[in-house]
């Protein structure tokens, strides 16, 4: 019977004495000068720090060669995001797992602040995210996604979504909240529970990952919880409205395969005439991105999930 090829072995995150017991994965692709200040907040709090290079072709990770306590994995392609945190989480050994997008803006003393006296139950927790001018952000988690939420998000102005759409929305909450699913913007994982329920689905390239995670979390009897004490500026796709549309529509392919069958096509109507609205009544970003994603939105009312450029 043949051997099976020997696999090489992943480089181990070793942690630093008297830290948090917390390792950062960020996973990064093409994300040039911010990821070393992130590395300045961030190694100050937690003991091992893990960054995914996912191809990056613009010499992201050179700096970091002088870092020893960095474990840098890269990739030759680009993976995805949900297969690059995976990685990071396997080479971890601590008890939490703290996700970090390199475009957020990190302030020292914001990771403590959102371990701290987390209950047991609770398997993850997440901050409230923020944009420029400390207004909060949608994108900081949701309920569980349906088509009645989505056709709240198409119909009614943001501000009466409350619990009927898929975001957080206003009254935005001042204490400890629960919700269905966080973004994984700043995320902190314990990692156990991470791994017992088989880490984060692959099938997502990037986006949704959080939702079917936060998803298997609970119906495993965890809470998952939104710390607004913790108020995080995050950028979303690093302020660059082209690379906001291209996330626009990786969120639309992810979100299709939670939809499948009659599902699909209803949730592309759905989205069509959401985004059409946006497109017809927005401006700047909001009217790009709704007028990047439509045909996104009549490949799904086709039956098919599209396919990724």
């Amino acid at each position: 019977m043949p051997r099976s090829p020997k696999r090489t072995p992943l480089p181990r995150a070793e942690p630093v004495a008297g830290r948090l017991d917390a390792t950062a994965v960020i996973v990064i692709h093409d994300d040039g000068e911010r990821l070393i200040p992130l590395l300045d907040v961030l190694q100050r709090e937690v003991a091992a720090t893990v960054v995914v290079d996912n191809a990056s072709t613009d010499g992201s990770i050179e700096p970091l060669q002088g870092r020893s306590e960095v474990t840098v994995l890269r990739n030759p392609e680009n993976r995805g995001f949900a297969a690059a945190v995976n990685q990071g989480a396997r080479a971890a050994s601590t008890g939490w797992l703290v996700l970090v997008n390199p475009d957020v803006h990190l302030r020292a003393g914001q990771v403590t602040a959102l371990l701290e006296d987390l209950p047991p139950d609770v398997a993850a927790a997440a901050p409230l995210q923020v944009d420029a001018h400390d207004r909060p952000r949608v994108e900081t988690g949701g309920y569980e996604p349906t088509l009645g939420r989505y056709l709240v998000w198409a119909l009614v102005p943001a501000a009466y979504h409350g619990r009927r759409g898929p975001w957080l929305s206003r009254p935005f909450p001042h204490g400890d909240l629960e919700l269905d699913w966080l973004s994984g913007a700043l995320l902190g994982i314990r990692r156990p529970v991470l791994e017992s329920l088989g880490f984060l689905d692959e099938r997502f390239f990037m986006y949704h990952e959080d939702v079917d995670f936060g998803r298997r979390a609970r119906a495993a009897g965890y809470r998952l919880l939104c710390r607004p004490s913790v108020r995080l500026h995050h950028e979303v796709a690093h302020g660059d409205p082209e690379r906001r549309v291209r996330s626009g529509r990786r969120s639309i392919e992810s979100l299709a395969l939670d939809f499948p069958g009659w599902r699909r096509r209803a949730l592309g109507v759905i989205l069509a005439v959401g985004y059409g609205l946006r497109a017809v009544l927005g401006s700047g970003t909001q009217k790009a991105l709704a007028r990047g994603v439509l045909a996104h939105c009549v490949t799904l009312i086709r039956g098919r999930l599209p396919v990724r450029d």
